[in-house]
């Protein structure tokens, strides 16, 4: 899965990509007067022709497309049209009949203004037939494939046939725009099918990513990214979405719709049937910004719905959205581009709720000196208290106003003192860039070892020293509650804490769409000991909460040569223990 191949291709430029900006666009884009959730409601357009005219009556540019991806700072762009609710409409000239094509080509216009500005351009793949007849119109032309196949038993609208034709497709894109970066995938959710047709994409062409809309643990072998799309997930706070995903960090997207629907159908009216789900409740600016730092905060890309309408143009309220974020980004883009989602296995301060009210995120620069807290809910006060995690801070200061912070350190927490919160106010993130020490006030992992009485043999104890996040420790005791772990110092040392990374195996709240139980420890107790024998009374007891990335456990500094670490119970109420790794922290 982690082939030298698939290393390449994320790291040419999907890796950092940070933003995305993805764009439906085809025959149901119009203003819609009736609902046009009704099935029978006819789309804006019934024939290419009226849609191609429609475009160049609105002025159509693919420069407009680009200069809002500009000013996102998005390093993609990825073309819905050729989906089942635009019509499976190609905006190029096509040799591969099945449904309707251009004949202005849109594509290549927009690829060559996206590469005038270092901007990758992705293909949708729509899996299925599912809309082949959509709103009286029946938009797959089976007798037209079947004659071009020399195959008359082949059936686009069905399955298996609609698999060979989109396959077709891609083949042409490749072969006449050897540019396209990548293809993002919608409905391959068999496996065995995605990963055959995603091998074959890339005997053909090795350099092109792979992007698959997965609700699963993780990708197949040939799938480069996961897309975690918004649907069915329950997030805690509401703009966390990473916290409604059970997968780990690096590799994958959120994709979302920003504003309305995914595809323009005008402003919306109340007697739509999707009104209220797409139309009456849309978030302000501010909480989209929470939402695309949520997902940096995972070292994942944010990849945005826009909805353009016929001429390319935006909505005002999406176009007021994009200055809001062009603003933001004027002071904040160093703590989203260049850094990696803090709390993982990449180093960084602990994320989520932190004391009084507050939450947030963090980042970190890839040479690990500079840190980035994000504080999206400000706590009470003006003083923010947070876990250090073993650093030792040098220097903070407000990135925004340039203002220098009061910083203390005190028994592994850290308060930062912040005259004001006034960007998390009017941008909807206040970030707090901390300058670390070289060196931390954490054991030397090679000065540690690990045991456990019940392991699994494929994820044993010692793994918790490997900050891999795909190794991992777990309890081989599938239902027997309390658990532990041991540590073993190389010398006596004195201890005072624990950092806890746990895997991302279910989210944080119950009840979502094909959503796993969380199984992350709960009630936990924390002996030390001097000789390995005598553990004595507990020194730290206590709940972990239900959130993402590491957690500390702290307690008064003791002197010990070992430490256990006793889970009593889980989150989701299964009976499975397990870390990705274990870090102790020293005085």
């Amino acid at each position: 899965m982690h082939s030298s191949a698939r290393e390449a291709r994320l790291q040419a430029w999907y890796r950092d990509a940070r933003i995305g900006l993805f764009l439906h666009w085809g025959m149901r884009t119009g203003d819609y007067d009736r609902d046009p959730f009704d099935p029978g409601t006819p789309y804006a357009y019934e024939t290419v022709e009226a849609f191609e005219q429609a475009a160049a009556d609105h002025g159509w540019s693919a420069q407009r497309w680009v200069s809002t991806a500009v000013r996102l700072r998005a390093k993609y762009i990825t073309l819905a049209t050729f989906h089942c609710d635009m019509g499976y409409l190609k905006i190029w000239p096509s040799d591969v009949p099945g449904s309707a094509c251009t004949k202005r080509d849109y594509l290549r216009e927009i690829i060559d203004a996206a590469a005038a500005e270092d901007i990758r351009i992705i293909i949708y793949i729509n899996r299925d037939a599912k809309h082949a007849l959509h709103h009286g119109v029946q938009w797959l032309d089976r007798e037209a494939y079947r004659a071009h196949k020399g195959d008359g038993d082949i059936d686009i609208t069905a399955r298996d046939g609609y698999l060979d034709y989109s396959k077709d497709v891609i083949a042409e894109l490749m072969e006449r725009y050897p540019e396209i970066a990548g293809f993002w995938f919608d409905g391959y959710h068999d496996k065995l099918e995605a990963q055959d047709a995603f091998a074959w994409i890339h005997a053909i062409r090795d350099d092109v990513v792979l992007i698959n809309n997965d609700f699963s643990h993780g990708p197949v072998a040939d799938e480069d990214a996961m897309a975690l799309e918004d649907f069915g997930k329950l997030c805690s706070p509401e703009y966390d979405y990473a916290s409604g995903t059970w997968t780990g960090p690096h590799d994958k997207e959120f994709a979302f719709k920003m504003k309305w629907d995914w595809f323009y159908l005008g402003e919306g009216k109340p007697d739509w049937g999707a009104y209220e789900l797409n139309y009456a409740n849309v978030a302000d600016d501010r909480e989209f910004v929470k939402r695309i730092v949520t997902i940096a905060g995972s070292s994942w890309n944010a990849h945005l719905g826009y909805g353009p309408k016929i001429g390319g143009d935006f909505p005002d309220l999406v176009e007021r959205f994009t200055a809001h974020f062009e603003r933001y980004l004027s002071w904040a883009s160093e703590s989203i581009y260049g850094t990696y989602g803090g709390g993982y296995d990449k180093g960084g301060f602990p994320p989520g709720h932190w004391a009084d009210g507050a939450y947030g995120v963090t980042t970190v620069s890839t040479d690990g000196r500079a840190h980035y807290i994000h504080v999206l809910t400000p706590p009470e006060g003006s003083e923010l208290r947070l876990p250090d995690a073993g650093y030792i801070v040098e220097g903070a200061v407000d990135l925004k106003s340039g203002d220098l912070l009061v910083v203390a350190q005190e028994e592994g927490w850290l308060t930062l003192s912040v005259p004001s919160w006034s960007a998390a106010a009017e941008d909807g993130d206040t970030v707090l860039k901390l300058t670390v020490a070289a060196e931390t006030r954490l054991v030397p992992r090679h000065e540690l070892t690990a045991s456990c009485r019940w392991e699994m043999p494929y994820a044993p104890a010692s793994n918790v020293l490997d900050p891999h996040y795909d190794r991992w420790f777990k309890g081989a005791g599938a239902t027997v509650w309390p658990q532990s772990i041991d540590f073993k110092l190389a010398a006596a040392t004195e201890v005072r804490g624990l950092v806890l990374l746990q895997p991302e195996s279910g989210a944080v709240q119950n009840g979502g769409y094909a959503a796993p139980l969380s199984e992350r420890i709960k009630a936990y107790e924390v002996y030390v000991s001097e000789d390995g024998a005598d553990w004595g009374e507990p020194v730290a007891t206590g709940e972990l909460r239900n959130q993402r990335g590491k957690q500390a456990i702290l307690f008064p500094p003791v002197l010990a040569s070992c430490i256990r670490l006793t889970a009593k119970n889980n989150h989701g109420g299964t009976g499975t223990f397990q870390l990705i790794y274990a870090d102790v922290l020293k005085r």
